[in-house]
């Protein structure tokens, strides 16, 4: 007898068996993966959402703090510069009553220099341009400038709009680089002079005193400042030119005729455009988020002019109020962003996957569940089947026992009345070894229909004989 399709039969149901767990298994782990993906998504675009509040938040006050350090840093230089202007031996050296004032005038502004740190040049000029007195700060090291290399600087624009002005206001200059023997200093020195007219005790104009400051103090002390919170930041003047950049090469591109373009509006218009157009503002654009603050350094009683970069050449306008201005302005670049993105990602990483992996094992527990109770649910409707069948067998087998008892006894009778060894007789009793044996097989189902119905549900073969001897 050929086996093999019973084999096939088997490795069908066996593939049946496997395949649906892995349906189940399947489908309840997409499902909760699914949800799982939904919650986790929702949760770090709130967390993302979160830091980005922060970190625009922690943008604007740090850039409101460097404001504050720069606006400070000016009012303090003014109060410095009339401090000097004022100064009695300075009054004595114009109206001529001691006649060592001048040496005394400048041994006291020596001393100013020095322990100021932040002047790169203190001078008196008189009224022709002249310079009378000038301390050089020499990198720490301040110093008289001898008489004879005293200069005129009648020409320069500083001179004439400061002297212009009416007493007791202060001229502030741009913000630009040194120019020494009508050639940018080398190295740079960033610069920012102040000056006053000073006044005879009828009025009359004498001078100036003129305070360089060293602009890059004011850099590096805004550096110093920076909260950990922040990377690095953009000063720029009102015509977007970096007074300090991201890179120094485009750093004071109006002190130069080759970098005249190096300006914010021209590398990116549309943020320049946001900045220059708000005091302060916060916005974001393909090159990240940009905050911004604007510094007015020009008190009540200052001024300022266009400037020059040409050693000689006059300013070309006054300047006042809300015409002065320099903007501070930080940039989170795009790249930093998507960083800050990858880190809350990262940082819960860890925990998505241990959440990851509880979903694996419930959805195989889950499946395993839903597959065994599938089973048992399967087994018990064949056997309630199988019970009704094997009771109809045996109500089928209880009609068929009584005419078979019945055959059985008429054929008992028929022996008792036929000769032996007959052809009659012979066939009688044939007749009556099948009815009986009909009767013992009808009693055996009988009995088998009170026979566990799970041997059936394994697939056993079923031997009557035995069944019924239970």
């Amino acid at each position: 007898m050929n086996c093999e399709p019973s084999f096939s039969m088997v490795n069908v149901n066996m593939k049946k068996r496997v395949s649906y767990p892995i349906k189940f298994f399947s489908l309840i782990f997409l499902s909760f993966l699914l949800l799982f993906l939904g919650v986790a998504g929702g949760f770090l675009f709130q967390k993302l959402k979160a830091e980005k509040k922060i970190l625009k938040a922690k943008e604007r006050q740090n850039i409101e703090i460097l404001r504050r350090i720069a606006n400070d840093d000016v009012k303090s230089v003014a109060l410095d510069l009339f401090f000097l202007s004022v100064h009695p031996v300075l009054h004595q050296m114009i109206d001529n009553t001691i006649p060592v004032a001048p040496q005394k005038l400048a041994d006291d502004f020596l001393a100013f220099c020095s322990n100021s740190g932040r002047y790169d040049q203190i001078r008196f000029l008189d009224k022709t341009g002249m310079e009378r007195i000038r301390i050089n700060f020499n990198q720490g090291q301040p110093y008289i400038v001898p008489e004879d290399k005293l200069q005129n600087k009648v020409k320069r624009y500083y001179f004439a709009d400061t002297f212009a002005m009416e007493p007791g206001r202060i001229f502030v200059s741009p913000f630009d680089l040194n120019i020494e023997q009508g050639k940018i200093e080398q190295p740079l020195k960033p610069m920012i002079r102040f000056g006053t007219p000073v006044v005879n005790l009828t009025g009359q104009k004498q001078g100036i005193v003129l305070l360089n400051y060293l602009g890059t103090k004011l850099i590096l002390k805004l550096k110093e400042e920076l909260p950990d919170s922040m990377d690095s930041f953009m000063l720029l003047n009102t015509e977007g030119y970096w007074l300090k950049g991201e890179s120094a090469e485009d750093e004071w591109g109006f002190m130069y005729e080759d970098r005249k373009d190096l300006t914010l509006a021209k590398r990116h218009p549309e943020a320049w455009k946001e900045i220059s157009t708000q005091d302060e503002g916060q916005f974001v654009s393909d090159q990240g988020l940009y905050t911004f603050t604007t510094v007015w350094p020009l008190g009540k009683s200052m001024l300022s002019s266009s400037g020059s970069s040409k050693a000689f050449q006059a300013s070309t306008a006054a300047l006042s109020g809300k015409k002065y201005y320099w903007k501070i302005v930080s940039q989170v670049t795009t790249e930093k962003i998507k960083g800050l993105k990858s880190a809350i990602f990262l940082s819960w990483l860890p925990y998505l996957g241990i959440v990851f992996i509880f979903i694996l094992l419930a959805s195989f527990v889950f499946a395993m569940a839903l597959e065994n109770r599938k089973q048992v649910l399967k087994e018990r409707i064949e056997r309630e089947r199988l019970q009704g069948v094997l009771e109809m067998a045996g109500a089928v087998c209880h009609e068929l026992n009584q005419p078979l008892m019945g055959v059985s006894g008429y054929s008992e009778l028929l022996l008792l009345d036929t000769l032996k060894d007959t052809h009659q007789y012979e066939t009688i009793r044939k007749i009556k070894g099948q009815v009986d044996r009909m009767g013992i097989i009808t009693k055996k189902l009988m009995h088998v229909t009170q026979y566990k119905t799970k041997t059936y549900l394994k697939g056993h073969i079923v031997d009557i004989d035995a069944a019924s001897d239970e």
